[in-house]
């Protein structure tokens, strides 16, 4: 079954106009061309589906000789369409040239394969059957159902655009297409799951996205074969160079804006029906820290945010293996003001500090998944009563100092200040390592560990392209993009004179 081919087309050549219909690769169903006999045609669809009671048969009776009979499944569509318009069309035709006039006005297509019509009936679609005719019709009469546009609630920004992808792909299609209104736009659809039949879609803008990614990602999803695909999470795994790393080598965003932006750096999208994340590829390691923030903000206030998100990265991954190494091994370099303030929270606590903040870290991821687990009143009320009793109980029981309090606080707000779900787990993962290294070699455990995260991120890629570009391979001008978000107009003025440029050489030639 090949899949991520575009929709291909009927061979049958098409008279009067009708329009062809677009057909993705059909389910595992044989092959049957439609034939003369109507009760050959009638047993193929309903033993094909089962006989599945959804299935619904009607007979229609017009002035043309022998009857019209309609298939439809009646949880897939839209059946006060059909009751309403369709049929009283149907009932009133005279003629078969009235027919195709009115088949034309009601989006059909002609179909010779009854096979390809019942693949398209499982997507909400009616076939209308003529008895004497070795061919169908196929009628759009889907029934979507979708919920309205809004904000994710994950990704919430201050200003700028609040539209957010649904489940529906067309719509989320929609809403990038309504922020880049470009003929170099080129959508190419998939159906993956050989049970579930998801329809995918890759989206890129030909002349910026690098012509080798999008090919080595087109043969990745032809790489999949599962029996069903309900999200991204499948494709995320095929699409990752190494998924034994603790670093997503892809960001997923709700955001439409954001995936807007993408696609003008020349990344490629890939898009879900019935998830509402996209998928963007390539990335880099410094792409998790850019939020759309920082391009409706001022620059300076952009680049503070930037800042502010590196040095939460470096606080969440370290900062509780750096209380540890302190505590253990190094307690010369706490000032002889804290000393005794320091020795008084430590002194009673019954088990060295590794073993304190393994119990506070996982009391705290406790608390997390119990908070988004439960209902969203009962969650939010878990996680702030249940952080403070049992904080206040811990220390007041002696089981946790104080300090050790502080720090894993301090750890969790700066785990969550990073706008990209993915790495903000793979942060909270990183820390154990550090954290063990820590009570072993103190700050020399910590810089051989991060030594290590180092040479890996320098070795990682993301659809063959450097991971942590532009540090490995090194690139100046990559550099100041990367990290400095510049004036809007510094970039204008670089693209006025880049044109003024190009047209006085082309008055001297």
């Amino acid at each position: 079954m090949g899949l991520f081919k575009q929709f291909k087309h009927t061979k049958n050549t098409l008279k009067n106009g009708e329009k062809q219909e677009q057909l993705v690769d059909p389910p595992d169903i044989p092959t049957f061309p439609v034939s003369l006999d109507m009760k050959k045609n009638l047993r193929y669809v309903k033993e094909t589906l089962h006989y599945t009671e959804d299935l619904v048969e009607k007979t229609l009776k017009t002035a043309l000789p022998g009857s019209l009979h309609l298939f439809y499944i009646e949880t897939m569509s839209d059946t006060e369409k059909l009751s309403s318009n369709l049929y009283q069309k149907l009932k009133s035709i005279d003629t078969e040239t009235e027919l195709h006039r009115t088949l034309q006005d009601m989006d059909s297509a002609k179909i010779v394969h009854l096979s390809d019509a019942v693949s398209e009936l499982l997507s909400g679609k009616s076939i209308l059957l003529l008895e004497g005719k070795n061919h169908c019709y196929i009628l759009s009469t889907n029934s979507v159902i979708k919920r309205d546009v809004s904000e994710p609630d994950n990704e919430q920004v201050i200003r700028g655009s609040h539209s957010g992808f649904i489940e529906n792909i067309g719509v989320n299609i929609q809403l990038v297409r309504n922020l880049i209104s470009h003929p170099s736009l080129i959508v190419n659809y998939s159906t993956l799951g050989e049970l579930s039949r998801t329809k995918t879609a890759m989206l890129y803008m030909d002349g910026r996205a690098d012509p080798e990614v999008v090919e080595e990602i087109k043969r990745r999803l032809k790489k999949i074969k599962v029996d069903k695909l309900m999200n991204n999470g499948v494709i995320e795994e095929y699409m990752e160079d190494n998924i034994y790393s603790l670093f997503p080598q892809y960001i997923s965003t709700e955001r439409a804006d954001r995936a807007a932006l993408n696609l003008l750096d020349g990344r490629v999208l890939i898009m879900t029906d019935g998830d509402p994340t996209v998928l963007v590829l390539p990335v880099t390691f410094f792409s998790f820290f850019q939020s759309t923030d920082d391009y409706n903000s001022r620059w300076v206030a952009g680049n503070f945010f930037r800042l502010i998100r590196v040095i939460s990265f470096l606080l969440a991954v370290t900062l509780p293996g750096i209380y540890i190494a302190i505590i253990s091994f190094h307690y010369e370099i706490i000032p002889f003001g804290m000393t005794y303030v320091i020795k008084d929270a430590v002194e009673h606590i019954p088990y060295p500090p590794l073993v304190e903040a393994m119990i506070m870290e996982l009391t705290l991821e406790l608390i997390r998944e119990a908070g988004i687990r439960l209902p969203t009143p009962i969650g939010q009320t878990i996680g702030i009563v249940g952080g403070l009793v049992i904080g206040d109980a811990v220390v007041n029981a002696g089981f946790i100092s104080s300090i050790m309090i502080i720090v894993v606080a301090l750890t969790a707000i700066s785990s969550f200040v990073v706008p990209v779900h993915e790495m903000s787990m793979a942060m909270r993962l990183l820390r154990y390592p550090v954290m063990i290294m820590a009570s072993i070699l103190g700050f020399l455990g910590i810089v051989f560990c991060l030594t290590i995260y180092l040479i890996h991120l320098c070795k990682l890629t993301s659809i063959g392209k450097p991971f942590f570009y532009p540090f490995a391979p090194l690139d100046g001008k990559g550099l100041l993009n990367r990290f400095i978000r510049l004036p809007h107009t510094v970039h204008l003025d670089k693209k006025q004179n880049q044109s003024q440029k190009s047209s006085g050489s082309s008055k001297s030639q």
